[in-house]
């Protein structure tokens, strides 16, 4: 069977996926945050028969059904479309590991937009009592969504012991691993926040001398507040969870400050950074402030939460490599435990390819089944254009088959998956990339001319850094 290889220049495929995701990801955890913001303040509201406040809520809530039923359902979509597209291998592997909890998931979220249509249109349609009890149900339901996700999510960085090297799993315990407590925790506070400064901004439209500006500001402030803080405590919390390597990688981009390890170091300081800020901000502006609370701070505290969110999961990518399930799969899909040592390397990859692009000589199957995934290759993100410079067919042999050597004479080995092939697959890939870098357009590889250039050691040991 045939698969579509998509072959993207530009932001490359990798940045496809964490578009889309980084949107879907906001939009979901807006929908559990509005889901314990929306009943919540509905009961206060109808203890102090507040009509002006249940006006503002009915208001909220049609542009929060649009957002995440339209919106959130549309990006989930997406994000299966892409990441099938490009590594198909771990999408069918983490469908096959949590085949249940997918089912439990989709049933959780059937139920979670039905409570929010029936929430939405029961405002004037149903008693208080009755409405508020479809409140709750929605918030459950979206919160219980977010609990099944996320055991998947925080497997694929923090797997346990039991998803090793051997391949072998344990359902529970890799779902329940080291990260799920702290990343459930820290997913809902965020959730929370989102809901939490999205109605401050609405609310900081009212005219200042407004009770209802003033009572609501205060409201949200009274429990956006402590979640604030509890997001810096939970993100040390989940960041003391993970493996030893991982950690090692994080702070030696402190001392490679060039190195690709960096930029999750970078990514980590600033998913804490804006969370500090975003706590301070809040305090001093909707908290202690409310009346001169203005539209652009709002605007200040939605971009700081943004950046949580984008660093947070930006950061959690990086880590992860070069897994995309840490101790199961590599990022372009190549099973672990079929290749322990660095002897095995050197079998056919293309022989057990479970597709094989039309048309297709050895060389371009190496490059799509061990490279696509994350490279472009020419004039994008990570491109092979920019990682091979000069270098001739020779040269770029030289440079891919250093990716076979063990571990510790690999200087690829913490952010790049070892090359899976034989020598003459590894040399049909080398003059692959070759080609297509210098003409644009593929040649068979018998077109192209050997050239015995060779890769300098000086070169050679700066391949470690990113291009």
């Amino acid at each position: 069977m045939d698969f579509p290889a998509w072959i993207l220049g530009g932001i490359g495929p990798g940045w496809v996926i964490g578009l889309i995701a980084t949107f879907h990801v906001l939009v979901s955890q807006f929908a559990v945050g509005g889901g314990l913001f929306l009943p919540i303040t509905e009961a206060w509201a109808r203890k102090r028969n507040r009509t002006d406040v249940l006006d503002f809520l009915k208001r909220f809530t049609k542009f929060f059904l649009i957002l995440t039923n339209v919106f959130g359902a549309i990006s989930g979509i997406g994000i299966w479309w892409a990441i099938g597209l490009v590594n198909p291998t771990a999408t069918s592997s983490l469908i096959r590991l949590f085949v249940f909890v997918w089912g439990a998931e989709w049933m959780v979220f059937l139920a979670e937009i039905i409570a929010l249509v029936f929430y939405y249109y029961g405002w004037e349609r149903m008693k208080p009592e009755t409405h508020q009890k479809v409140g709750w149900i929605y918030a459950v339901t979206a919160w219980l969504s977010l609990f099944t996700i996320n055991g998947i999510l925080t497997s694929m960085l923090t797997p346990g012991s039991s998803l090793a090297l051997n391949g072998t799993l344990n359902l529970g315990e890799m779902y329940f691993n080291a990260g799920f407590w702290p990343a459930l925790f820290l997913r809902t506070l965020v959730s929370f926040v989102l809901a939490g400064v999205y109605a401050t901004f609405v609310v900081s439209q009212y005219e200042p001398t407004s009770t209802v500006r003033k009572e609501l500001l205060e409201l949200c402030s009274s429990y956006v507040m402590p979640a604030c803080f509890g997001i810096v405590l939970c993100l040390f919390w989940y960041w003391s969870v993970v493996d030893a390597d991982v950690m090692s990688n994080l702070l030696s981009g402190l001392t490679q400050p060039q190195g690709n390890m960096s930029f999750a170091t970078w990514a980590v300081t600033l998913t804490l950074l804006f969370a500090i800020t975003l706590s301070f901000a809040f305090f001093f502006t909707a908290f202690l402030n409310p009346r001169e609370f203005s539209r652009k701070e709002g605007v200040l505290l939605l971009a700081l939460i943004a950046g949580v969110v984008i660093t947070y999961e930006y950061s959690r990518e990086l880590l992860r490599k070069p897994y995309v399930m840490r101790n199961y799969m590599y990022s372009n899909g190549v099973i672990a435990s079929k290749y322990p040592t660095a002897e095995s390397l050197k079998t056919s990859f293309t022989a057990k390819m479970r597709f094989k692009p039309n048309g297709s000589g050895t060389g371009e199957q190496m490059f799509v089944g061990q490279c696509l995934a994350c490279h472009t290759m020419k004039d994008g993100y990570r491109s092979m254009e920019k990682m091979v410079g000069t270098r001739d067919a020779e040269g770029i042999y030289q440079q891919i088959s250093s990716m076979q050597k063990p571990r510790e004479e690999n200087p690829y080995h913490k952010f790049m998956p070892p090359l899976v092939g034989t020598e003459e697959e590894v040399r049909a890939l080398a003059k692959y990339i070759e080609t297509s870098v210098s003409s644009g357009k593929p040649k068979k590889a018998s077109e192209v001319a050997h050239s015995s250039e060779q890769v300098k050691p000086d070169k050679l040991a700066a391949l470690s850094k990113v291009q």
